[in-house]
């Protein structure tokens, strides 16, 4: 297991969510249910310079800044600012995260520019993994709101930042929604031209994020106005599909990338739920691979699962015990009490978060009364859904916040 005293170690790291290829499902009379069927492969796809910091995180409100850098250029954008702030850590204390902002050109219009906040898909497990470490695939994402006229900020989320004082605790729904809005809260700290009415925005993980902090929004930071979520193919249900694995699983090379995602929730949860013991749902050969895991990347998970499989690495069924439990109060994506429009966007030819996921999700959504919008697009794979779906997040966020004119 993990020490207390690990140190953060220096790896490359670039963008990357990991896919199968079973036969896609079909779109009509998939509930649920249907979940068991794809459980598979639903869970393979949830897979700087500044001012000097003197402030201590321990000593700090949540939303404060630590440090403010402008002029950093992330990812060839103009007007970028990386900053350091203070946000809730994996157990309800503060620690510092990091991310960036971007303004659009031009004086800002007499109420501020309206921002959208930004969440990533999974990156990894570790501060060298983080968006403002690596723009990657979400820099033209983030441009693209830009020149709508958005002031943009994007979160690395907690650990996986420059100087990040704790691992990420991956999947943790808490933590993914306050580093979100405690940047905004930040941003708006560091540069009063951000105007108070704030959308949130993400994809996979950041889906997930999205979501959760959508939720989380107006009971955390009421000062904020916030307007609505958009959730591309976002990862959901992960506390009713992974116990559907253990032991008995056969080592099907299929199965293979399940094995990565499992560690990588596993060594989230040492972060995020530390009182709560793994050890019994783990062999030996387990617990050694969630320390390979630890701090990580995403293009290093498959070498460091190597050849294990769910039944060298599980000591038991993962539906034993309290763990379903747990997994729920980590990482779900609620199904009641938004207060705020959602758009949900999907491919229906992604094979790495399957659109039966998002149906399973909006089937409780609407049984509870939520207001959402389910778009779909026949050709769209994972990252192909921002683009199929683009013209119908500009509508969504041009209706819920409106642009400057």
């Amino acid at each position: 297991m993990r020490s207390s005293g690990a140190k953060f170690g220096h790896r490359s790291c670039s963008r990357i969510e990991v896919g199968l290829s079973p036969k896609i499902i079909g779109y009509s009379g998939i509930r649920f249910a249907a979940l068991r069927c794809i459980g598979v492969i639903a869970l393979a796809g949830i897979m700087l310079a500044g001012n000097v910091f003197t402030a201590h995180a321990e000593s700090a409100e949540t939303g404060s800044v630590a440090s403010y850098a402008p002029g950093a250029n992330w990812g060839g954008i103009a007007g970028t600012a990386t900053i350091r702030y203070v946000t809730e850590s994996p157990t309800g204390a503060t620690t510092i995260a990091t991310g960036i902002i971007a303004v659009p050109d031009g004086p800002a219009p007499r109420q501020g520019w309206p921002v959208v906040a930004w969440d990533h898909g999974t990156r990894g497990l570790g501060p060298a993994c983080g968006l403002t470490a690596r723009p990657g695939f979400d820099a033209e994402l983030l441009r693209r709101l830009v020149d709508l006229g958005y002031a943009v900020v994007a979160p690395d989320y907690v650990g996986l930042g420059p100087g990040a004082e704790t691992a990420h605790p991956y999947l943790q729904s808490r933590t993914e929604a306050t580093a979100t809005i405690d940047l905004v809260r930040a941003a708006r700290h560091a540069d009063p031209r951000l105007s108070n009415t704030w959308a949130v925005a993400g994809l996979s993980q950041g889906g997930h994020a999205a979501l959760n902090s959508g939720y989380l929004a107006g009971g955390y930071a009421p000062e904020l106005d916030f307007r609505g979520i958009v959730a591309l193919a976002p990862a959901s249900n992960v506390e009713n599909v992974l116990p559907m694995f253990g032991p008995q699983a056969p080592a099907l090379p299929v199965l293979t990338p399940v094995v990565g995602l499992v560690a990588a929730v596993f060594d989230g949860m040492r972060v995020g739920a530390p009182d709560f013991d793994l050890g019994p749902y783990l062999t030996t050969d387990g617990a050694e691979l969630l320390d390979r895991m630890a701090f990580s990347c995403g293009p290093e998970w498959a070498q460091r699962v190597g050849t294990e499989t769910l039944g060298s690495v599980l000591a038991q069924p993962l539906s034993a015990g309290p763990l379903r439990d747990r997994l729920r109060r980590y990482a779900s994506v609620p199904t009641a009490g938004y207060s705020r429009p959602i758009l949900i966007a999907h491919g229906m030819a992604d094979i790495t978060v399957p659109i039966a996921a998002s149906m399973a999700l909006t089937d409780q959504l609407r049984a509870n009364g939520v207001d959402f919008t389910f778009r779909t697009y026949p050709a769209a794979d994972h990252d192909g859904v921002v683009d199929a779906a683009w013209p119908d997040v500009v509508d969504f966020l041009g209706r819920v916040l409106p642009r400057p004119t």
